[in-house]
């Protein structure tokens, strides 16, 4: 019982750690068992061996992971950085609401890691951990097929002691996987039309190093050094816009990361310390080209290296390799903490300065956007039916003038400043209260990297972007973030607390925004779209009107010009960094001695979070503008003005006028929940002593599209298009990740003959699901966003949907909602349930001999998910529920992907053993 602070928190500590099954001992999982956390979907291409975690119904990107002190976000796609062996953390500590003013740069949670120091005695260990297909039970969609290939040795260990008693100690932690596996990927199956869950080759080498050494300078003066180490190598799927992706779309990626840190601890005085960190990190990524092999059914005529994205499936080479990122950082931080009277005073501040290079290909091996999974009728009059039939919704490929694009190094630096008072009011009532300063202009006008930075050309595309769309307003030097909570024992027994409070919190806003500015500027990085497949008025191909060129798969390239969701970014004059507002309420009691229950009421209120605007481009015939050669006029209209603007922009086939995206503080979030927990102390006698930690989230998640800070991550996907950018309460939905109900229970058992029993069982609710019309290029628009699993529970009540957009009468403007754009719908199944539950038991059984007192051997038998329950769900938030979101597909609402792919928690049964050794 801590009867002083009212953060929202949890702790998990080294006994847990060291005793509880964790599928591919990844430390980020611990966040998972505690509650308010669950799993984030996969937005990070780069690093695909880290997870994620979504906290108060945050997507991750935002949210603050420190080790030591020291800063261990990505700054570039946001979400983790580097990993760390598991026999090296000491505590693991989440707050995901109502933390205190000392950190900040996040608006849903805080996960602070502690590392292990070395002692006065010589303490290690060495483990191996053992997996293999044969331990395993066929993938729940695959079952039909033969195992996919997966074998596993982990092995690793940890070794400290003295360096010379009572004054300097070492410790070192390495771990090492070497793992050759299977990714889950899709077939197109020609002969019954369907597209089938396969397995394509993958494997992962991954080293990790974790050294430390704490020295005692003086009686006052305290100085620890870490330096940690992250190397891997792997392959795995691309990033995916589509459920599922062929083998042609998977990735090869290298992966090196260093980080020291050094923390100087200063006793000034018997009420006043003083902490200063300096820390720095040195990131390497780099994704080459995978393949040049043509998409896996390539029709006659189709360029090698295209990627074709029909709407179940992405084929081909992925739209964003090769890539590159390089990435460093320093970091000091300063606290000083003052006991005086009742107040205990932290202040201090923190200074954080980065360079980021990226080389970015997007969209290099050109991408085909299908409206069918196959061909539905003979379209071409060849007598026919196959993939030359199928028709084209919009191709588009890069007009770089020098490919790779790269940006150079792009500066940023952060400061913030706070001050946190814990004020005893009285014995039993103690405020929390505290004020945060913050400074990222990585939004404003300090980076150098603006959009006409680069342009050298007689032409008004300047004047236009800055003009007409706007220069940022200037640094904003307004970020205060005001804190406060109380903490009341109301009967002075130390045994109930009431907590509660309020505070803003500011979100971080990752580099690769105004990274995507500089690269899409219309010059680095311009965009060629084509228009798709034009049908006569019985649905047979026919000439393009521009062009006269009939669109298909065997000439995707062949129309005219076309706008896209992605061709110049732009970020508002108005941004400003996003900010959330919690609310907080709870009550913790002690039973007994052992037992402690807590109950806490969360309301998170986020806003100025940003999402892309999509405003139309068209050709301009207006009469005043002249552009030079090589240049075309064009004209863009804001949907929510009608204002219409005309400028030049680079000509390129295909591409003369290129859609502008205006990234907006615009976007809003609502999460609302309940977090109930039991925890029971281990206790018990030399033949059964046991502890257990039981905990429930009742949430619900509600946000705008498109569910992420990168503007094109959904521009150029139907399901998260932001097609009512005039009216923007339309776009409000429910979350991709929102579990209504989560239930977690993990904890340690030892029983006699030396035997240890230590389960995790997961149960959550399924997610919600989008419904995707590939003629519409989007969501059904009738339907809030991820309705499917919500307000609409069954295929009945879909087709009463269905039936009222049949209705409706044709659209004759842009952006007429409610109308009818043309595409007569049938109805679905009208027996079908959306989504479906996860449920899984982990668990580990211990067999431990004690020899020489010190020495420990242990045979350790793990099993993940022992009942081997089918779990349906994806990796990305495009399509999160793990179903065929195509309404209009005859497979609508066909299972395409499970939690943990193959061999992830929450994927079928497997069987893993181990041996430890320690001293």
């Amino acid at each position: 019982m801590d009867s002083t602070q009212s953060e929202v928190q949890g702790l998990v500590t080294a006994p847990t750690i060291e005793n509880i099954p964790l599928n591919g001992r990844n430390f980020l999982e611990l966040a998972y068992l505690i509650p308010g956390s669950r799993p984030a979907t996969n937005f990070d291409p780069t690093k695909t061996n880290t997870l994620e975690v979504s906290s108060a119904g945050a997507f991750g990107r935002g949210g603050n992971i420190s080790v030591d002190g020291g800063d261990n976000n990505d700054e570039v796609v946001g979400g983790t950085l580097m990993n760390f062996p598991e026999d090296s953390i000491q505590e693991f500590q989440i707050a995901t609401n109502k933390f205190t003013a000392e950190v900040g740069r996040s608006g849903s949670s805080i996960i602070n890691i502690i590392t292990k120091s070395g002692t006065n005695d010589y303490h290690g260990s060495g483990f191996i951990f053992f997996r293999h297909k044969v331990l395993q039970a066929l993938p729940a969609l695959n079952r039909n097929q033969p195992a996919p290939h997966f074998v596993r040795e982990q092995f690793g260990g940890s070794v400290g002691g003295p360096i010379k008693r009572d004054r300097a100690w070492w410790f070192v932690s390495s771990e090492y996987r070497n793992q050759g596996h299977a990714v889950p990927v899709g077939l197109r199956d020609l002969a019954t039309d369907s597209v089938v869950s396969s397995s394509a080759p993958a494997f992962l080498h991954d080293y990790l190093l974790s050294a430390r050494t704490d020295f005692k300078l003086s009686t006052k003066d305290n100085l620890a050094v870490r330096y940690s180490f992250n190397r891997s190598r792997d392959i795995d799927n691309g990033s995916l816009r589509r459920p599922l992706g062929t083998a042609a779309d998977r990735q090869s990626s290298f992966n090196r990361f260093s980080s020291p840190l050094v923390n100087w601890t200063r006793i000034i005085s018997s009420s006043v310390v003083n902490s200063l960190i300096f820390h720095g990190d040195w990131f390497l990524n780099s994704i080459p080209a995978f393949s040049p092999d043509n998409p896996v059914t390539n029709p006659p005529g189709l360029a090698p290296g295209n990627e074709v994205r029909f709407p179940s499936l992405q084929d081909g080479a992925n739209f964003r390799i090769p890539q590159s990122t390089k990435f460093n950082r320093f970091q000091i931080r300063d606290t000083l903490s003052w006991v005086t009277g009742n107040h205990t005073l932290r202040l201090g501040g923190e200074w954080q300065h980065l360079n980021t290079y990226a080389l970015f290909d997007l969209f290099g091996s050109g991408s085909i956007f299908t409206t069918e999974d196959f061909a539905t009728r003979d379209r071409n009059g060849d007598g026919l039916v196959n993939d030359l039939d199928i028709p084209i919704a919009v191709a588009i490929k890069s007009a770089a003038p020098s490919r790779p694009p790269i940006v150079p190094f792009y500066p940023n630096s952060y400061f913030g400043a706070y001050v946190q008072d814990d004020w005893k009011v009285r014995s039993n009532l103690t405020l929390n209260l505290g004020l945060r300063w913050e400074f990222d202009d990585v939004v404003g006008d300090a980076s150098n990297l603006r959009p006409c930075a680069s342009l050298s050309s007689p032409d008004n595309t300047c004047d236009f972007i800055e003009n007409i769309l706007g220069t940022h307003e200037g640094r904003d030097f307004k970020q205060f973030a005001p804190r406060g909570g109380f903490a009341w024992d109301p009967f002075k027994r130390g045994q109930t607390v009431i907590r509660g409070g309020y505070g803003i919190y500011y979100d971080r806003v990752v580099t690769e925004v105004p990274l995507l500015e500089a690269l899409l500027n219309g010059r680095i990085l311009p965009l060629a779209a084509f228009s798709g497949s034009t049908l006569d008025s019985s649905g047979n191909l026919a000439p393009d009107p521009t062009t006269g060129q009939i669109v298909s798969l065997a000439n995707p390239f062949g129309g005219g010009s076309a706008t896209f969701g992605i061709g110049i970014n732009h970020i508002n004059h108005t941004a400003k960094h996003p900010y959330t507002q919690q609310f907080t309420l709870g009550l913790q009691q002690q039973i007994a001695q052992n037992w402690v229950v807590s109950a806490d009421g969360i309301h998170d209120f986020g806003q100025r979070f940003i999402l892309g605007r999509l405003l139309r481009s068209t050709t301009s015939t207006s009469p005043f503008i002249s552009c030079p050669n090589g240049f075309d006029p064009c004209e863009v209209v804001d949907p929510r003005s009608g204002d219409s603007v005309a400028s030049c922009f680079t000509s390129s086939p295909g591409a003369s006028c290129q859609q502008v995206t205006d990234i907006e503080s615009a976007a809003k979030s609502w999460y609302d929940a309940l977090l109930v927990s039991l925890q029971k102390r281990p206790t018990g006698g030399p033949n059964l002593r046991w502890g257990f930690n039981v905990n429930y989230t009742l949430s619900k998640t509600i946000n705008y599209s498109n569910d992420d800070q990168i503007p094109f991550n959904g521009a150029e996907d139907a399901v998260n298009l932001i097609f009512r950018s005039n009216n923007l309460q339309l776009e409000k939905g429910y979350s991709p990740t929102d579990e209504r109900h989560r239930f977690v229970l993990f904890g340690a058992f030892e029983v006699p003959w030396k035997l240890t029993i230590s389960p995790i069982w997961t149960y959550s609710s399924h997610v919600p699901m989008d419904s995707l019309v590939p003629a519409l290029n989007a969501r059904l628009p009738i339907l809030r966003r991820n309705a499917l699993g919500r307000e609409i529970s069954s295929g009945a009540e879909l087709n009463t949907a269905i039936d009222l957009w049949n209705s409706l009468p044709v659209c004759s403007g842009a952006n007429q909602v409610p109308c009818h754009s043309g595409a007569i719908l049938a109805h679905v199944d009208p027996n079908l349930r959306f989504g479906d539950d996860f449920n899984s038991l982990d668990l580990r059984l211990t067999k431990s001999w004690t020899f020489h007192e010190q020495n420990k051997l242990q045979f350790i038998a793990e099993v993940f998910n022992l009942f081997n329950i089918t779990n349906i769900r994806g990796f990305n938030n495009n399509n999160y529920s793990g179903f065929l979101n195509d309404i209009t597909s005859p497979e609508f609402n066909k299972p395409l992907s499970t939690a943990g792919k193959f061999f992830g928690s929450g994927g079928s049964r497997a069987f893993q053993f181990a041996l430890r050794y320690a001293f």
